[in-house]
């Protein structure tokens, strides 16, 4: 069984791409998917309140929602992938192409599972 976790994040587009193309994925490998929410005491209320949706749609979609919190995203959702087993996790493109950040330390790092970064849609 092949376990897909994705990185959800706040813009309500992607995370509903992502959320779509993980539950596809997932049912494809005869699998299940987990969604990783990030959250910490420096989120503003309109973001969690936001998190909150996108936990109803992933349960809506079929996959489970670890809510979490941690200060350092790219450590939380390494140590969340290697807890659960993952084998792919998919996370959006970063908006800003030539700042180092979550997705670049994700790729970076040394893990036993795969990442497929997802485009937001958008061609410039």
């Amino acid at each position: 069984m092949t376990n897909v976790g994705v990185a959800l994040p706040d813009s309500e587009e992607v995370a509903q791409t992502l959320i779509e193309r993980a539950s596809d994925l997932a049912r494809r490998l005869n699998g299940r998917w987990v969604a990783f929410l990030i959250c910490n005491d420096a989120m503003p209320k309109p973001s969690a309140e936001r998190a909150m949706q996108r936990a109803e749609m992933v349960m809506a979609s079929g996959g489970t929602v670890h809510l979490c919190e941690g200060d350092d995203i790219a450590r939380t959702l390494l140590s969340l992938a290697e807890l659960e087993k993952i084998d792919v996790l998919m996370m959006g493109a970063p908006r800003r192409r030539f700042i180092p950040g979550v997705v670049d330390r994700v790729l970076r790092a040394a893990r036993s599972f795969d990442v497929v970064v997802v485009g937001n849609g958008h061609h410039s």
